[in-house]
């Protein structure tokens, strides 16, 4: 079976950023924030807000599933997602096909995060809310990459040679 790997990372690490940085490299690479449309919104309902809490275990097992579909083809597949292993480990609670994964953390520095997040228009607890997510992550998932002081084509290369190196251009 192909290799699972899952890069999780607080919110305004760079995550939905690299996904066209990815495209050249021999695996699916998928972000959690591709299913929500650009207010936030998952089936009529604001799935970034804590107050959508009760849904995000199903949100996760929906997320579990689409990585099990990928992974039929063969190939390593990227999951992008702001969860623990933990919070993972929840999600595939009783799933088929879903190998162990292997953990990496997208991340920036703080005051990077504070800055992308205020361009998005977060409000300050919002903010806070995301730098307390950063440094959870950065207790439970070891493997870091960062996006601070980097291009995203540099930091592209770096989790592709992790996950699977460089797509050939042979026949």
């Amino acid at each position: 079976m192909p290799t699972l790997h899952l890069l999780t990372g607080a919110p305004g690490a760079g995550k939905s950023t690299l996904i066209e940085h990815l495209a050249p490299y021999p695996f699916a690479t998928v972000d959690f924030d591709e299913l929500i449309d650009p207010i936030g919104e998952l089936l009529g309902m604001d799935v970034r807000s804590s107050s959508a809490s009760r849904v995000w275990p199903g949100y996760n097992r929906l997320w579990v599933k689409i990585t099990a579909l990928l992974l039929r083809a063969g190939e390593p597949v990227l999951v992008m997602c702001p969860l623990t292993p933990d919070e993972w480990k929840d999600g595939t609670a009783g799933a088929e096909g879903v190998p162990e994964a292997v953990w990496g953390r997208l991340d920036c520095e703080d005051a990077d995060r504070r800055a992308r997040l205020a361009a998005r228009g977060w409000d300050a607890s919002e903010i806070e809310s995301a730098l307390a997510d950063a440094a959870e992550l950065r207790g439970v998932v070891e493997r870091g990459f960062t996006t601070s002081g980097r291009s995203a084509a540099g930091t592209a290369a770096d989790l592709a040679a992790w996950v699977g190196g460089p797509r050939s251009t042979s026949p």
